[in-house]
């Protein structure tokens, strides 16, 4: 459990251990593929997106609720006959409950990047990934690391790295026993990525200064990338970039809340309407590589 010592000083990572579980590796014939599959498979992933938050903000402009709910919100632990009952304490036909898909925010990644690696003839390969991501716990680093095997590139990412140790007493202030990774580590993980081995929790970053000190100015790489997948907070949550928007899902939001599923513009420092959504200010983007 971490310390008001540990808090302060950032010389170690209380959440650190040696490394991710199992390995993942490909072939270069796939990791060939993959390349030459690239535009064709990020292009489905971002319609995937697209469609899925459109089917969101029509559904809840229909009926008053969205048609995802979170993998670990109230409605999740409900039985079927207590769905049932609450939405039709909403005046909703009880019907409704047959059509709601659970979400989290790992679980729109996986549901578009399925749909792009399945319509590019690499289901075997996505089944691997998924597989190994599932196997350390949904971890949005995880899923990067795993990309990263197969050609993408990993950046970290940091709006205004003087800010960091305002970031890090503000969420020790919130959350002191960090139970729920509530701590960004911004100031040790700052200090991590730009020293010699550039690690980032088990992620090696390909780059740690093209997405750093943007401050309210979408990066130029985000602005040109049709599709990039990020997370913050050592890959507790993770998030779709579409050039200069990113789409969100959390997985302990009600149906009746209009976030659900949500597209902002990327912008961590932007304290009315946050891309991403929430106290996440700092992290890694995996771009996919050139085709």
């Amino acid at each position: 459990m971490p310390t008001q010592a540990d808090h302060q000083s950032f010389k170690t990572s209380p959440i650190d251990s040696e490394a991710f579980l199992g390995s993942i590796s490909f072939s270069t014939a796939e990791i060939a593929m993959h390349k030459t599959q690239i535009t064709k498979l990020i292009n489905e992933a971002a319609s995937c997106t697209r469609d899925a938050h459109t089917l969101h903000l029509d559904f809840f402009a229909k009926w008053g609720i969205s048609p995802f709910f979170g993998d670990n919100s109230n409605y999740a632990r409900m039985t079927a006959k207590q769905k049932v009952e609450y939405v039709e304490s909403l005046n909703l036909p009880a019907s409704l409950t047959e059509q709601l898909q659970p979400m989290s925010c790992i679980g729109l990644v996986y549901k578009c990047l399925k749909v792009g690696f399945e319509k590019t003839g690499q289901s075997a390969v996505w089944a691997r990934l998924f597989a190994y991501t599932q196997k350390n716990a949904g971890d949005g680093s995880a899923l990067q690391f795993a990309l990263q095997k197969l050609g993408w590139k990993v950046y970290f990412w940091n709006p205004d790295p003087t800010k960091n140790k305002l970031w890090d007493d503000l969420e020790y202030k919130e959350d002191p026993q960090n139970d729920d990774r509530f701590w960004g580590y911004h100031s040790y993980r700052f200090q991590t990525v730009n020293s010699t081995k550039r690690n980032y929790l088990y992620n090696t970053v390909d780059d740690a200064r093209a997405l750093v000190g943007f401050k309210r100015s979408v990066p130029t790489l985000l602005q040109n990338s049709p599709f990039y997948i990020g997370n913050a907070h050592s890959g507790y949550h993770i998030f779709i970039g579409l050039k200069d928007r990113i789409v969100e899902g959390h997985s302990t939001i009600d149906i009746t809340n209009p976030r659900m599923l949500e597209d902002n513009v990327f912008d961590p420092l932007n304290e009315d309407s946050p891309g991403p959504s929430g106290s996440y200010r700092s992290g890694l983007m995996a771009l996919p590589p050139s085709p």
